[in-house]
């Protein structure tokens, strides 16, 4: 893991006190009374200190669907919510709940998982904030695969043809698992049917390219980039198959939430203005915030092409911050269903939707 500053720092402000020096008297020659003179000039008062920026420690995987984040910090609203917004790199959910479990950062956006969920039946509290990626329709940044090869020779036109063939996902028992089953599911087969290999979303390129994989759930820039290498195809984008699925979240720490609630508003206030300002780009076509928030996508995740943003299709992140809890009870119930759920929880516990709610008080509803 790497962990750098990401500085938001408020400068220090003060009136340095001084003290005038006493005028000497004066008078003139035909001058009636006596002389005039002025009385010395009160010190001023001691000059006052804006407030130190406070810390916020947050874990990111550097992805599109975290643009709220990264708007907010590139474009100043932390720092005009008084924060210190330090951001520390993960490259698995699991490392990234650890973490927040642990109260090693604040704030955190990541998949919901079986773990995740098994460890809050046990009692570690992580609390479900906002909404960080989800396939609303049009949004469909996450989806099915199928090899160009098999595609072309016709051996594989629909997912039931890819019964018994290897077909890869970033983890098993993940969200991208549960996509893969609702997509092979229009097939007439499930995730249990297929040759089910775990492997990174940016090792699947070259896999394709082997002959090694033979279909994979996958997300961008590994969607459009496979399809122009000619590698692989898109079956079907996820906002097709599931759509409106709540693919990754916002969490806060249990501390955070509760011994910092007045911090943990105010981070979801600059949050929300970020992704406001994502969608403006994005939904509402916004030329000139297109072109801001492309800029500051292209300086903190690993896509470095500004063209590729004008063909890829992009994260779907909610205005007003909710998550979709309808989403989150049914991938609940298959990991039920599929054994990777040890415990029985009730979702609505895991969400916390009041700082989403005093945020939008302070901004009012998104139009």
């Amino acid at each position: 893991m790497r962990r750098w500053l990401c500085a938001l720092t408020l400068a220090l402000a003060g009136l340095a006190g001084c003290t005038p020096t006493p005028t000497t008297p004066t008078g003139g020659p035909g001058a009636s009374g006596p002389a005039a003179s002025s009385a010395p000039t009160p010190p001023l008062a001691a000059p006052t200190a804006v407030p130190a920026p406070v810390p916020v420690r947050v874990g990111l995987m550097f992805s599109a669907s975290d643009a709220g984040v990264l708007i907010a910090l590139e474009q100043g609203h932390f720092q005009e919510q008084g924060l210190q917004v330090e951001l520390e790199g993960f490259g698995a959910a699991a490392q990234m709940l650890g973490a927040l479990g642990a109260a090693q950062i604040d704030v955190g956006g990541t998949a919901v998982t079986p773990g995740y969920l098994n460890a809050f039946a046990r009692g570690v509290r992580l609390r479900i904030v906002a909404d960080k990626g989800n396939t609303a329709p049009g949004w469909g940044y996450q989806g099915f695969v199928i090899r160009r090869a098999l595609w072309d020779s016709g051996a594989v036109r629909s997912p039931a043809d890819l019964r018994g063939r290897k077909v890869a996902v970033p983890s098993v028992g993940s969200t991208a698992e549960i996509g893969l089953d609702r997509a092979l599911r229009l097939g007439g087969i499930s995730s249990r049917d297929v040759d089910l290999t775990q492997l990174p979303f940016p090792d699947m390129p070259a896999a394709f390219a082997g002959g090694a994989l033979d279909g994979a759930i996958t997300i961008e820039p590994y969607l459009t980039r496979m399809e122009a290498d000619g590698v692989a195809i898109v079956w079907k984008r996820e906002d097709e198959y599931y759509p409106n699925h709540q693919i990754a979240v916002l969490y806060y720490s249990e501390p955070f939430a509760t011994e910092r609630a007045e911090i943990a508003r105010r981070f979801m206030v600059a949050n929300l203005q970020g992704v406001r300002k994502y969608n403006d780009a994005f939904r509402k076509g916004d030329a000139a915030r297109r072109a801001e928030v492309v800029a500051v996508l292209v300086k903190h995740t690993p896509v470095k092409d500004p063209a590729l943003y004008e063909r890829m299709l992009m994260p779907g992140l909610n205005p007003d911050g909710k998550v979709d809890v309808a989403s989150l009870q049914q991938d609940y119930e298959w990991w039920l269903a599929h054994g990777y759920q040890e415990e029985r929880v009730t979702i609505t516990d895991l969400i916390d939707h009041s700082f989403v709610r005093y945020a939008q008080q302070q901004l009012g509803p998104y139009r």
